[in-house]
């Protein structure tokens, strides 16, 4: 588990490119061109897509929230890891080492 734990750390997420997106407000929404997936993102979320834009890792992503909400670190953790395992399996954000 702390290998795993280790290994999250070190990655670097970044947007796909290829995802259509428009600010509506604090919200987000895109579109996968290739499947035709439609995504609809709340506000918190729209906040990590956005730091996504540029590639960062899990630990510096984490922290900056930490800095804009009040929040529990390990809630904001598994959080922020749970939505980015969504956005992977989406196909709407890529791991660079």
């Amino acid at each position: 588990m702390c290998l795993k734990k280790n290994k999250r750390m070190k990655e670097k997420y970044i947007q796909n490119k290829k995802i259509i997106q428009s600010k509506i407000g604090e919200e987000v929404v895109m579109m996968d061109m290739d499947s035709g997936f439609y995504f609809g993102l709340n506000s918190v979320a729209s906040a990590i897509w956005a730091k996504l834009e540029t590639e960062i890792a899990f630990d510096d992503l984490v922290e900056e929230l930490l800095k804009e909400y009040k929040v529990e670190k390990s809630l904001c953790e598994n959080d922020t890891k749970e939505l980015l395992e969504q956005f992977r399996e989406k196909n709407i954000i890529r791991i660079v080492q």
